[in-house]
């Protein structure tokens, strides 16, 4: 899949990275149709928010469709 990925101050790039996987039974994984930049975003990329790493994948603020779910997951058809 594509993502946005933080990989230092002022340098992110779109890159192919591995699909998400369920890890955990209250896992959901989307496929993301819409996404936003907000604040949060330009402080991460700014270096203005701690504890950022290198390799961390951006964006929080998204749309999507759910295409997989964990065991305990409910409330949600596929």
């Amino acid at each position: 899949m594509k993502a946005v990925v933080f990989r230092g101050i002022g340098n992110i790039q779109l890159e192919n990275v591995p699909d998400p996987k369920i890890q955990k039974p209250n896992d959901a994984i989307v496929r993301l149709t819409a996404s936003a930049i907000c604040g949060t975003d330009l402080h991460m990329v700014r270096g203005t928010m701690a504890g950022m790493k290198p390799g961390t994948i951006l964006g929080h603020e998204g749309l999507g469709i759910v295409e997989e779910v964990g065991s305990a997951v409910r409330n949600f058809k596929l």
